[in-house]
């Protein structure tokens, strides 16, 4: 399945990733990222991230992806390590020789070639491969047809940009922000000198690209058979997150996105898909009055899209409830099943008895978590008593457990 992949700046991103539909997330910890500006995670913070994630069924991609100097490789391996043992999926790499030291400190990481490395080709696709990598983050700059050449002839996932910025120069290879004020964007520093006001002749910012955005593309895309639709904006607030997400969400689950607060939320004087298309034109685009002027409104919307958990997790459960006998119920979730018991023993009915469907029903509320009561079976006995907050502890023992189980697994 075409994973949705979101980017988290920091901790408060986290929740509009999570609560919008994100089957991914990538971020980075205080050492090795592309984005050193952005909040990024203690490795304490990335371990609470993994244990969130996997409850949600969502992976967790660290970004290691800078140059890496020579006195720094004993501090990339010990990272490579903490980023193992959090339980992290995987490692978002620029660079081949910490690709290396990576595998040899945490050979279960799996290793992610970053749109750092400019991989352009099916050749540079399948050198990564030989050399390690699972996935190749496609550079920005391709066509459509570039794209699909890559995926026919080499067996490597495909990670594709769909949204977001834009660099005029090709990815990895800028060094325009170290040579103008010494602060490398292959050290997670760039100040963005091509957002500035370069004129030639009669024309004005003629570095500053449109933000790419592929939403109405990603069922393309899926049939290409790209593995991972990637989302930029590890600096962006989470608001955008979430516009962004939820929109690659509804047009994957056949909606219509709503493309008119993604383009408010934040935008270059709009959007451009103009190297997807191989066209290279109308590609130039900077924050006008009217851009900055519509982000309020749109950012006062999107504040109540990821208050509440996304529905992610079907569980099925049959209850019994047994005069003189604690309530058990039999609960699968995926691959997990277990009976759980409880320490609540039904009452004898003094006016009337509880029905089975009154049971099932207060069992199958589960409003604020991501769990869904997909088949609910009671059998109970005749003549018993079971409060509405008898059945709500149930309830709630039976998500703890199967919260606890599912954050175990790895």
């Amino acid at each position: 399945m075409t994973e949705i992949l979101a980017p988290c700046g920091g901790e408060d991103s986290l929740p509009a990733a999570l609560n919008t539909g994100a089957d991914a997330v990538y971020l980075g910890v205080t050492a090795f990222s592309a984005r050193k500006n952005a909040r990024n995670f203690t490795y304490a913070q990335l371990s609470d991230a993994v244990r969130e994630c996997r409850l949600c069924g969502v992976k967790v991609y660290v970004t290691m992806n800078t140059l890496v100097f020579d006195d720094e490789l004993d501090e990339l391996a010990r990272a490579a390590e903490r980023i193992a043992e959090a339980g992290a999926d995987g490692v978002i790499v620029q660079d081949f020789g910490a690709a290396r030291v990576i595998h040899a400190a945490a050979p279960t990481l799996r290793l992610h070639a970053s749109t750092q490395m400019t991989v352009t080709s099916p050749a540079g696709a399948e050198f990564a491969r030989k050399h390690g990598f699972s996935r190749v983050v496609l550079a920005r700059e391709l066509s459509r047809d570039e794209i699909a050449e890559i995926i026919s002839r080499v067996d490597i996932e495909t990670e594709v940009f769909v949204h977001g910025a834009l660099c005029v120069c090709v990815s990895g290879q800028c060094l325009m922000s170290a040579n103008y004020g010494g602060r490398s964007g292959n050290r997670g520093l760039c100040a963005q000198p091509c957002r500035l006001d370069f004129t030639c002749g009669n024309r004005h910012n003629v570095l500053s690209l449109k933000d790419l955005s592929l939403v109405d593309e990603l069922p393309e895309l899926e049939r290409l058979g790209v593995a991972s639709l990637k989302i930029e904006g590890r600096m962006k607030r989470p608001e955008y997150i979430a516009a962004a997400v939820a929109a690659c969400r509804a047009k994957l689950d056949g909606r219509e996105p709503d493309l008119d607060t993604l383009r408010a939320v934040f935008s270059r004087s709009g959007f451009t898909r103009a190297y997807y298309d191989g066209t290279m034109r109308d590609m130039g685009g900077i924050r006008t009055k009217e851009d900055v002027e519509a982000a309020p409104a749109a950012l006062a919307k999107l504040r109540g899209l990821y208050e509440k958990p996304y529905k992610r997790r079907e569980f099925d459960v049959s209850l019994s409830v047994r005069a003189g006998s604690p309530v058990t119920a039999k609960v699968s979730c995926g691959y997990i099943s277990f009976v759980y018991e409880s320490d609540i023993v039904p009452e004898p009915a003094v006016n009337r008895s509880v029905t089975a469907d009154e049971i099932a029903g207060r069992l199958g509320k589960t409003g604020g978590t991501v769990f869904t009561a997909r088949n609910v079976s009671v059998s109970t006995d005749e003549g018993l008593m079971l409060s509405a907050a008898a059945v709500n502890a149930v309830r709630r023992g039976i998500i703890e457990e199967l919260t606890a189980r599912l954050v175990k697994l790895h």
